[in-house]
């Protein structure tokens, strides 16, 4: 299936903390309803009780299709940007009782140990300002056995579409994934007729 509608987002979402108000509405416009959200969610194995933290949330696209499978658990969103929260909020119906969106962001999630048995980091992964250190506080948040779910776009050259370096490429996540003491780490790939992600799971010990 043909991959060249798949965006890349690496010269549109600069590696910062925080956006202004500005780029948080053009980014939600432009992506935050993208198909890698819908991929993302409905190929995770969700139960109705699970507790998801959705990291780097944006627009609540993800954590909003979670809300609807985790019928009697909970799903948090969580983004550095406070806009972009704001967003997310003012697009979410009242009748999501059991989701939330929270200012945060990957290295200092605001949560205690153990609260979640679910992350996912959809698109959002290499826009951590120190990812490593993103990495602890996940393992940190997950519950023992939880699982840590990364999902990136496929573009041209079997990347993930966000330049050089570290998490270029699928098989550079799952070994930094390795190094930071997750474990039975696997990759799948999964298309419609718009796109393609990379589905990278991992679980904690």
């Amino acid at each position: 299936m043909a991959l060249d509608k798949t965006h890349d987002h690496s010269d549109h979402r600069s590696k910062q903390y925080t956006w202004d108000k500005k780029t948080a509405v053009w980014y939600a416009a432009e992506y935050g309803d993208h198909i890698s959200n819908n991929l993302a969610i409905n190929n995770i194995i969700l139960g109705a009780v699970d507790i998801l933290l959705d990291i780097g949330c944006g627009n609540g696209k993800a954590a909003r299709l979670a809300a609807e499978i985790c019928t009697s658990g909970k799903v948090i969103g969580i983004d550095p940007t406070a806009a972009m929260i704001r967003i997310a909020r003012e697009t979410t119906d009242e009748n999501y009782t059991n989701l939330e969106f929270r200012t945060g962001c990957a290295e200092k999630i605001p949560y205690p140990h153990e609260s979640f048995t679910i992350a996912t980091a959809i698109n959002s992964l290499h826009h951590w300002q120190d990812y490593k250190k993103g990495l602890l506080e996940v393992g940190r948040v997950l519950r023992p056995d939880g699982s840590f779910i990364i999902a990136n776009d496929i573009v041209v050259g079997d990347t993930c579409g966000h330049g050089n370096g570290p998490l270029e490429k699928p098989e550079h996540i799952m070994s930094i994934l390795d190094q930071a003491g997750f474990i039975n780490t696997s990759l799948e790939k999964y298309y419609n007729e718009e796109t393609g992600i990379y589905l990278i799971s991992s679980k904690k010990p």
